[in-house]
């Protein structure tokens, strides 16, 4: 019987401690990643970070950039194989902001960033220094696409030629 007990025991420290691994994982209700928007590529060189904060507490931010590498293997029969290795590494890591209002905004523009897939991501770190909760938010940044000229002339459209006149009117060639 004591091992039944005993056993019963050992898997709801278990399970309970799985849960509580989870639960440490998920997002900061009491805050927000304004900045990147969700699911919006970046066309630019720059990413701007902003974090809406509405409680008092501590964050810090931090931002991998995706690095995709191909292993290739010959195993002992003589067959090739392939494998696609993803790791994230750290680009920018912020030190702890403290907040003590119920509405803060933190901000953060990064240069010079290179094309790429990348998550931001903002822990909330409690009183005794560990983080609580993580927030996180993915982006792509790509090439930024090139500007069309306003005043060609290979535009096509009624309305295009009656906007270029209008343009044209109002602030010459």
């Amino acid at each position: 019987m004591k091992r039944i007990v005993i056993a019963f025991l050992i898997a709801a420290i278990m399970i309970l401690g799985a849960c509580s691994t989870v639960f440490a994982a998920e997002a900061d209700p009491n805050l927000t990643i304004v900045n990147p928007v969700a699911d919006t590529p970046v066309n630019s060189t720059s990413l701007l970070i902003s974090v809406k904060i509405t409680k008092p507490e501590t964050i810090r931010t931090t931002v991998l950039k995706e690095t995709v590498t191909t292993q290739s293997a010959i195993a002992a029969d003589g067959t090739a194989s392939e494998t696609r290795v993803v790791t994230w590494n750290s680009v920018f890591e912020s030190e702890n902001f403290t907040t003590t209002t119920n509405l803060s905004f933190y901000t953060k523009k990064l240069e010079n960033i290179a094309n790429g897939n990348y998550i931001v991501r903002v822990d909330t770190i409690g009183s005794d220094g560990k983080v609580q909760y993580q927030t996180s938010r993915s982006v792509t940044v790509e090439e930024k696409a090139s500007d069309t000229e306003v005043f060609s002339n290979n535009s096509s459209g009624t309305v295009n030629n009656f906007l270029q006149s209008l343009l044209k009117s109002i602030f010459g060639n």
